[in-house]
């Protein structure tokens, strides 16, 4: 197949780091955002001294992500391509000469992060955190992508509802709204908020920033409040 210009298809994806068999050497590729993220992330959960891992499971602890996107961003990594600050406290090399590549992370700098609510994917998120406040409305189904299936978690609003009235117990937090009526029971105030209202006060009760999660609470925002109402941390400790 021959593109506008003469260029194939095969040199479009080799100049963007896809696609190929050399540990995706191609010097224009800098790493895409949801893999940095999902790197970050998994490093921050897992690499207390020194970890082994293959792309696949990297990108297994996400449900946004290729693993393809994993390999080509560490690929540019090695070469020094990806963004400034990107995995600082850690040193990253391939592991022997396997195929697949699987990556040696080695921390030099700052400490993982270890809470159960890390280890945890947005599924067992979700159960954990229903048992402990009793909510009533999550959902689960098994999705597939490229092969690999992976389980999903939906909340309705009557979850996010329960959730909120169980933090606001936990934190002792009441609403102005609430306070500045007696006759108002913040149960029932709680119950007439909308998705995005809810957030709002989940917000202000964890003292948290959640923005963009307007419809449905992501992997961040439940970490923070498994922390405070199946963990029982301190919300100073957990805010962010």
């Amino acid at each position: 197949m021959i593109t506008d210009g003469g260029t194939t298809a095969e040199q479009v994806l080799d100049d963007n780091g896809a696609g190929q068999d050399n540990d995706y050497e191609s010097k224009a590729y800098g790493g895409s955002e949801a893999a940095i993220e999902t790197i970050e992330r998994y490093v921050a959960e897992h690499v207390t001294d020194e970890r082994i891992a293959s792309s696949r499971s990297i990108a297994n602890s996400a449900t946004d992500v290729r693993i393809q996107e994993i390999g080509k961003t560490l690929g540019a990594h090695l070469r020094g391509d990806t963004p400034d600050g990107f995995l600082a406290d850690v040193e990253v090399s391939k592991w022997r000469d396997t195929s697949p590549v699987k990556w040696v992370f080695t921390r030099v700098a700052g400490e993982a992060d270890t809470r159960r609510s890390r280890q945890l994917q947005k599924p067992n998120l979700v159960r954990e955190i229903t048992r402990a406040t009793g909510a009533d409305g999550a959902r689960y189904r098994m999705v597939e992508r490229d092969g690999v299936r992976w389980e999903r978690a939906n909340t309705t609003i009557g979850w996010m509802h329960d959730v909120l009235a169980a933090v606001c117990e936990a934190v002792d937090y009441q609403p102005t709204a609430v306070d500045e009526r007696e006759d108002l029971d913040r149960r029932e105030w709680i119950d007439q908020l909308t998705r995005g209202g809810t957030t709002d006060v989940l917000e202000r009760a964890l003292d948290i920033d959640a923005p963009g999660v307007r419809r449905d609470w992501n992997k961040e925002t439940l970490q923070t409040i498994h922390d405070v109402v199946v963990a029982g941390r301190d919300p100073i400790e957990v805010s962010r």
